[in-house]
């Protein structure tokens, strides 16, 4: 049996005050207007603060540079960092530009970069880092400080000191950063034979000449497996008993074999080498 229904009643509700139904929109209208009238009138009160805020920064003699804090400087010479800081005394704190001044200060030799911090009201905090002196290098009779990147930095100073440093002659440019990158390599894996060496010069195409401060001589050898044949040279000179000055040069470049020129051939003693070591003793 079919259940009851009454078609003439209505199917969708209507409101019966539809004036008031639009003024509660209204109302909820305005009520979103303001609050988004709000946020902008707060958001633009942010940035006029800040932006006066800026210019009182900007214009304000209270941040006016007054002193200059200078830290890790031991080799730059302070007259030399003051006569470039001095020209920021003054200005103000908030507008210097530290690349400018990164870069006034490496044009001092010693000085490899900086770390600035602006203390305020009025002091600007500089950190030197300077570089590290690996070797010497004789270009003429000028004697330079050269870092650790081939760079030839700041005239050898007696002040400074050459602190035992190896010597490289003879090279620029590319074939300093050879030479620098050898002694790394040497210092870091053989300091023995690092301690050894007292000069560097480069040789074409990829060969050096290294004097042994011990054995008082030249010593020709490339840069491959250059640790072994070093000592396999020693091994050489203890069994032919040839001391400090007793060999003119040694070729450490030939395969298989050790080239030794002696000073004095009779001084050589009749010794086999204990190593098999093809080793040609030339006249």
């Amino acid at each position: 049996m079919a259940a009851g229904y009454d078609s003439t009643s209505p199917r969708f509700f209507r409101p019966t005050d539809v004036a008031r139904l639009r003024r509660n929109q209204r109302r909820i209208q305005l009520q979103r207007f303001a609050s988004i009238a709000g946020k902008i009138v707060v958001a633009g009160g942010i940035v006029i603060g800040l932006l006066l805020a800026y210019r009182h920064t900007q214009g304000d003699a209270r941040f006016a540079v007054k002193a200059i804090e200078i830290a890790g400087a031991t080799h730059t010479p302070r007259a030399a960092i003051d006569a470039v800081t001095n020209q920021y005394i003054g200005a103000n704190l908030f507008r210097i530009d530290i690349a400018r001044l990164q870069a006034d200060l490496r044009r001092l030799g010693w000085v490899k970069r900086i770390e600035a911090e602006k203390k305020l009201p009025d002091t600007l905090r500089i950190r030197i880092v300077e570089r590290e002196a690996v070797a010497l290098a004789a270009a003429g009779d000028r004697m330079t400080y050269v870092d650790e990147e081939g760079v030839a930095f700041a005239e050898l100073s007696p002040s400074v000191g050459d602190t035992d440093l190896p010597l490289i002659t003879n090279a620029s440019g590319a074939e300093l950063a050879r030479c620098v990158a050898l002694l790394h390599e040497l210092r870091t894996r053989d300091p023995q034979i690092y301690s050894r060496i007292s000069e560097v010069k480069p040789v074409a195409p990829s060969g050096f000449a290294l004097f042994d401060r011990e054995l008082g001589a030249f010593v020709y050898a490339d840069e491959g497996n250059l640790s072994a044949k070093w000592r396999d040279l020693y091994a050489v000179a203890r069994a032919e008993h040839l001391g400090a000055h007793d060999i003119e040069y040694a070729d450490l470049r030939f395969a298989g074999r050790i080239v030794v020129k002696p000073v004095h051939v009779a001084a050589l003693a009749p010794v086999v080498p204990q190593q098999p070591i093809a080793t040609q003793i030339t006249n």
